[in-house]
């Protein structure tokens, strides 16, 4: 499960989690004021929870699991605890070991096979002020760069949204068992990172969906479920040596995939220049927001022990 490279690879559905080492670079600044952003000193710290199921007694039940992250000069740490489940480390053993386990970066001339264990040696980071950061994921011969801008929504006040809302907030509240009466307190705040490539680039990973045909055969199959329009063909990695291809859906998202090994693995496509597309406007829509930082993070797992009875 992937969602962006700052969240890990175990909650959500997207992307890569990675971390940074950079204490040697010139161009690295020491960010000593928070202007109301959540980097200070050179260091951003946000939780993410998630919930799995566990085996009490032969029954079937909903557990849940804390990942605190801590992302400073000398790379992202990431901390894994149980907040309620059949033994103190049941969120553990069920996430497994990803050891062993890759994430793939192709671009024009350019590859690079990183492990799934958070290896310090191929990323760097460099924090711009309170609310920005810099991250490089070096490869033996290009590197990939992105600037990461952070939207701060604040919880103050936030509750479960109704089933059928249109606008706001959506946190880990409004999973079933909390109680709609509750709401953040004040000081609750959540993160939303936005990616702005600075070259395109195409990611993928061992566990992603992958098959034993052609990138033709790909397509012929996307066709039987999506609209196929604007197809890109290209050439991507080290020697340009691997075939790529990518389409827009009908929604205007941007499907991928990579013929690398012999197989052909579902991919996720970067553009150069263009931020990531994530909904922050809950004025206007549904936002979904579930970093958290310390204020929501004590108040959610109250929440979750009161709820979540073992």
């Amino acid at each position: 499960m992937k969602i962006n490279k700052l969240y890990t690879g175990i909650v959500l559905a997207s992307t890569l989690i990675v971390t940074g080492c950079g204490s040697d670079d010139s161009d690295s600044t020491i960010i000593t004021d928070d202007n109301g952003g959540p980097i200070v000193n050179n260091e951003l710290n946000y939780t993410a929870f998630d919930s799995f199921t566990d085996v009490s007694n032969g029954l079937y039940k909903k557990g849940w699991g804390k990942i605190t992250f801590k992302l400073n000069n000398n790379g992202l740490t990431r901390t894994t605890s149980t907040v309620v489940g059949s033994s103190d480390n049941a969120y553990q053993i069920s996430i497994g070991d990803e050891e062993g386990h890759h994430d793939y970066y192709v671009a024009d001339k350019t590859f690079a096979k990183v492990k799934d264990g958070f290896d310090n040696s191929f990323y760097k980071v460099n924090f711009i002020d309170s609310d920005t950061f810099k991250l490089k994921i070096q490869t033996d011969n290009r590197s990939i760069d992105a600037v990461y801008d952070i939207k701060t929504l604040d919880l103050s006040g936030v509750k479960k949204l109704a089933v059928n809302a249109k606008t706001g907030i959506n946190t880990d509240l409004n999973y079933d068992g909390f109680q709609s009466n509750v709401a953040f307190p004040t000081g609750s705040q959540c993160y939303i990172l936005q990616e702005t490539p600075s070259q395109s680039y195409y990611t993928f990973y061992d566990l992603a969906s992958r098959e034993d045909i052609t990138i033709n055969e790909w397509l012929d199959e996307q066709r039987k479920y999506n609209t196929v329009t604007n197809i890109i063909n290209e050439k991507v990695g080290r020697n340009n040596e691997l075939t790529a291809v990518r389409y827009t859906d009908e929604n205007g998202e941007i499907e991928a995939a990579v013929q690398y090994n012999g197989l052909v693995y579902n991919a996720y496509y970067y553009q150069k220049d263009v931020q990531e597309d994530s909904d922050t406007d809950f004025t206007k829509g549904v936002v979904d927001c579930d970093l958290y930082n310390s204020v929501a993070t004590k108040f959610l797992e109250k929440q979750i022990k009161t709820n979540y009875k073992w």
